[in-house]
């Protein structure tokens, strides 16, 4: 990983064969950082723990879809 420091207004580019992206950093308040980034379209951005959540909401569906078929596999025995 690579780690810089930047001042409000900085930012930093990154290149790649589909275009480049571009954060800048907005404003430093009370240990919050807002950044904007610009990115080609195609992109998508997204906030990491919102990702997080999802995976593992659907790794909990997919548990529950299981034990579901389980019981209503135990319950056609019957």
């Amino acid at each position: 990983m690579l780690v810089i420091s930047r001042r409000k207004d900085e930012g930093i580019l990154i290149s790649g064969k589909d275009g480049d992206i571009r954060v800048v950093i907005i404003e430093i308040e009370r240990g919050r950082v807002r950044i904007g980034i610009e990115a080609p379209a195609g992109y998508r951005i997204l906030r990491e723990e919102l990702l997080d959540e999802a995976r593992r909401m659907n790794i909990l569906s997919a548990i529950k879809d299981t034990e579901a078929l389980r019981s209503f596999g135990e319950w056609k025995k019957e």
